[in-house]
This record gives structure tokens, C-alpha cells and sequence, in this order.
């Protein structure tokens, strides 16, 4: 396998990597798709989320994507709706394939933890940064460690 492993910035050294696996096989990544598989697995370790597993969802969510890339250019290029004889307007079949596309993306983003929802969900139930801030924490460590003093009333 010749995935690519990075630790996550500012770890210490001890941390555990994060590896990235290469594209499952038949697959056939055109080098712009290629490019967006390895963006989306170079975010992942960043945010420090193991993806070892994710190869075969990673490379459908690439798939779709480059894909909503063409219908959203030919909606730009051709506009989304066409008319027919009879004056009626209806959507031409690459708006249809722009929505649906973008329904499938909202669909697959969160499994592969590519939303802000869904890499905080990850965070919160593996323990990362689930600290909440002790508004009052530094002032009743103070008072705790100051000698006892005796009260006046």
C-alpha cells in the first residue's frame, strides 16, 4: 500500500499517524479526480480523523462531485431550463442531474466526515476537545489553595 501517512499538526511526536489509503482498485481516477481524493484525504488527516476504511465512499464522493462539476458548468453554459413548442418551460436534464447530484453530496459528505456537523459529532463522541471552559475555574482554584482563613461574622 503505498498510503501516505502525516501526523497531526501541532501533535507531539507520540501521536498516532493518520494514514490515507490509495483509491480501491478499478476505480480508474482521472488525474483532476485524482487531485480532489488526495485534497480530501490531506483534510482528513489534518483534522486528525482516521479514513483507512474510507477509500471505496472517499472515491464515490469524488466520482459525484467531479460529476456535479459538469452539470453545474453545462447549467452555467446551456441554462437550467428549456422550452418546449408549446411555450412550456421545464428543467433540461443537466439541472435535473446538478439537484440530484448535490442531493447524493449532501448525502455522502457527512458518512466520510466532511462537514463541520459531522467532524464535531466525530470529536465529541471520541473525546477530542470536549472540554468546556471553566468560566470560574482559575478563580476557585485560587480560593481553594489560599489558606483557611477564619470568618469575622
Amino acid at each position: 500500500m503505498d498510503a501516505i501517512v502525516d501526523k497531526q499538526p501541532g501533535a507531539p511526536t507520540t501521536a498516532v499517524a493518520v494514514v490515507s489509503p490509495d483509491p480501491p482498485p478499478l476505480i480508474r481516477l482521472t488525474s483532476e479526480e485524482r487531485e480532489v481524493y488526495d485534497y480530501l484525504c490531506a483534510r482528513l488527516r489534518e483534522a486528525g480523523i482516521e479514513h483507512l476504511t474510507a477509500a471505496l465512499p472517499l472515491a464515490v464522493i469524488v466520482r459525484t462531485y467531479a460529476d456535479w462539476l459538469v452539470a453545474v458548468r453545462k447549467c452555467e453554459d446551456e441554462g437550467r431550463t428549456q422550452q418546449a413548442r408549446s411555450g412550456w418551460h421545464s428543467p433540461t436534464p443537466w439541472a435535473e442531474d446538478e439537484k440530484r447530484l448535490k442531493m447524493e453530496l449532501g448525502q455522502w459528505l457527512p458518512k466520510c466526515c466532511l462537514t463541520i456537523p459531522s467532524l464535531t459529532r466525530v470529536r465529541k463522541e471520541a473525546g477530542v476537545d470536549n472540554r468546556q471552559d471553566d468560566l470560574f475555574g482559575e478563580l476557585v482554584g485560587h480560593a481553594a489553595s489560599s489558606p483557611a482563613r477564619s470568618s469575622h461574622h
